[in-house]
């Protein structure tokens, strides 16, 4: 099962379905959630999914709601003082809201919080429930998962300018681990857990660096402490193991600052970083043209209840044009044999049953059109737009600087060549510059980038701030430069990677996150326990280790590489697990998914957030006030 998939079964069987056995089968309940819990139900249930549970409405504990005395009631909220203050004032008055409740908290209840329930006789004689389900993480898809809290601003919180003396730094802290260890508990697994080890403080660092540097350690340790804590709780109904049975990293998003803001050329990638603006919470908002001349919109889920984006979504933009392309021209080839079959009438070429097959596909065809047409334009809006935008030659740049072999000297050129680029582009592109070359910058020489690439004050800020991630973008020491270094000198911050058994190199799909090194060397038993030390050593002998439309795309030039396949000494069949504090990519999320077919391995991925490439400029921009440069 996938992560979403346990998710969603948890909810609808241990708490749907064991609130409502009792109730005669043509009684309904309902469900009432808070603004944390919406959250978590609405990244793996459908309306349908709950309707065949026999729920048959979902309201709002923060909002008023019709009382319903002869109904029973399902509540999934989280164990706050706010929602359980509005949990007992449903059942303050003398005419309670409801006959029954089922009471579901989403992590684990606070000892004073308990008490306050138990001094409510009226919902203690109703209460037919009271159990913490702990699942409060949100399912992104079936390998990825975030602990998103209400504010969503982790970065600023706990990297930012003043997240240690904010009181929102602890409050994050414990979000992060509380949600979680929800992970754990909804899986069943108890981690060997590790953390990537903070550097020591250097000469220039920021006020504050050697704080940052040991929140990874930090959550790692807590997180430890709430594990052992729920399974000294869950000791007597074995839910949950006694020894560990999977591995979990925790690393901060220091341990690759790159990948937030390359320019990646997946579909997946590139439709939450080019069509960022008309994707909404996975809901992707279109126009299309109808029969009668008009405009009509629309609007669908970007996810794997759909088959083609589940084959499209880790292609390269190229590889998936040209499979659209081919799925385009069969489906127009075998529709309009089965029409021409059909207009002919001809007994010895239809038959009664073929015809009845056909009509009775028509349903079918007609939803694998829609859904085909939309990922046609899709990936020729991708396409065009790239071009437009002159992407290609940016990101070439972006992964010639990460592989070292580039310098500010083609930067300088191609700002020069570039002058209408998009600002957030010119940001991108120097943030990889100094990403790659540290300490390059001054006052002088921020300056000079100001004036070449028109940046604002803020631009600069959104750069400058990439030091409270652990990148040395200003100058140490005494060195002085005033003008821009051309000398070519090759820096490369990480090894580059051959095709994937079955996948082709393309252009621009040189660039893999740090990530992937991460899980290849778990897999193979090889990571450093020098630089990812264990909390506590593991007691299991360690980790494993209408009109169609065809698309017009510029192809990019296929390289010939020998693919690799890959075998591993670890565990086989043992989860391991990646959480990254300070958000995450989709770049790094398509990382467990291919290393988890290519290892035929379980790999999970999750992260405090999940930014597009505008999403996390907005974080950093947020994590210090602007200085006067």
């Amino acid at each position: 099962m996938g992560l979403r998939d346990v998710a969603r079964d948890r909810l609808l069987a241990e708490m749907v379905e064991g609130s409502v056995k009792d109730l005669p089968e043509n009684e309904w309940t309902l469900l009432v959630v808070d603004e944390t819990t919406t959250k978590v139900l609405s990244s793996v249930c459908s309306v349908s999914h709950l309707v065949e549970k026999r729920v048959s409405l979902v309201e709002n504990i923060q909002k008023k709601r019709q009382p319903m005395p002869n109904m029973t009631v399902i509540y999934f909220i989280s164990p706050t003082q706010g929602s359980v203050s509005r949990l007992l004032a449903d059942f303050h008055s003398k005419s309670p809201l409801y006959k029954r409740a089922c009471v579901f908290f989403s992590s684990q209840l606070p000892k004073h919080e308990l008490e306050r329930i138990k001094q409510s006789p009226t919902l203690l004689s109703r209460l037919a429930a009271l159990k913490e389900l702990n699942l409060e993480f949100l399912a992104i898809d079936s390998r990825g998962f975030t602990t998103a809290g209400s504010r969503e601003e982790t970065l600023k919180d706990l990297f930012g300018e003043n997240a240690n003396s904010s009181g929102s730094y602890e409050r994050e802290m414990d979000v992060v681990v509380r949600r979680l260890a929800s992970v754990f508990a909804s899986l069943k697994e108890l981690p060997a857990i590790r953390f990537r080890m903070g550097k020591p403080p250097q000469d220039g660092d920021l006020a504050g660096a050697s704080e940052r540097h040991l929140i990874s350690q930090r959550i790692a340790v807590a997180l430890h402490a709430e594990l052992t804590n729920m399974r000294e709780k869950m000791a007597s109904n074995d839910s949950f193991p006694k020894a560990e049975t999977c591995d979990l990293v925790i690393v901060d998003r220091g341990v690759d600052p790159v990948a937030p803001f390359m320019h990646e050329w997946t579909y997946e990638c590139m439709c939450f970083d080019i069509l960022d603006d008309v994707i909404d919470n996975n809901i992707f908002k279109y126009t299309i043209d109808t029969n009668k001349g008009s405009e009509e919109e629309r609007e669908v889920v970007l996810g794997e209840q759909d088959p083609i984006w589940v084959e499209l979504r880790h292609k390269h933009i190229a590889e998936a044009s040209l499979l659209l392309n081919d799925k385009m021209n069969y489906f127009k080839s075998a529709n309009k044999l089965a029409r021409h079959k059909a207009n002919q009438g001809d007994q010895n070429d239809i038959d009664t049953g073929d015809l009845k097959q056909m009509v009775e596909s028509l349903p079918q065809y007609r939803e694998q059109l829609k859904r085909l047409s939309l990922h046609v334009h899709i990936a020729t809006k991708l396409n065009t737009m790239a071009k437009q935008m002159g992407l290609h030659e940016i990101g070439k740049l972006e992964q010639d600087l990460v592989y070292g072999n580039a310098t500010s000297k083609e930067v300088i050129k191609l700002l020069g060549a570039r002058s209408h680029m998009k600002e957030e582009d010119k940001v991108r592109l120097l943030m990889t510059y100094v990403a790659t070359h540290p300490e390059k910058l001054d006052n002088n020489r921020r300056m000079q980038w100001m004036k070449l690439a028109k940046l604002s004050a803020e631009d600069m800020n959104m750069i400058n701030n990439l030091e409270y991630l652990g990148v040395a973008v200003s100058k140490r020491g005494a060195k002085s430069a005033l003008s821009f270094a051309t000398k070519r000198k090759k820096r490369s911050i990480r090894k580059e990677h051959s095709a994937l058994e079955g996948e082709e190199q393309w252009q621009l799909s040189r660039f893999q996150p740090i990530v992937y090194d991460i899980f290849e060397d778990m897999l193979k038993g090889e990571l450093s326990q020098d630089e990812y030390p264990y909390v506590i050593q593991p007691t299991g002998g360690g980790a494993v280790g209408k009109r169609t439309q065809m698309i017009d795309v510029e192809l990019s030039v296929r390289k010939k590489k020998n693919v690799r396949r890959e075998t591993t000494r670890g565990v086989e069949g043992r989860p391991v697990v990646l959480f990254i504090v300070g958000g995450m990519t989709r770049s790094e999320l398509k990382v467990a998914h291919q290393l988890s077919n290519q290892f035929s391995s379980n790999l999970l991925i999750g992260a405090t957030s999940i930014d597009s490439p505008n999403t996390f400029l907005k974080n950093v921009n947020s994590m210090s006030l602007l200085d006067d440069l």
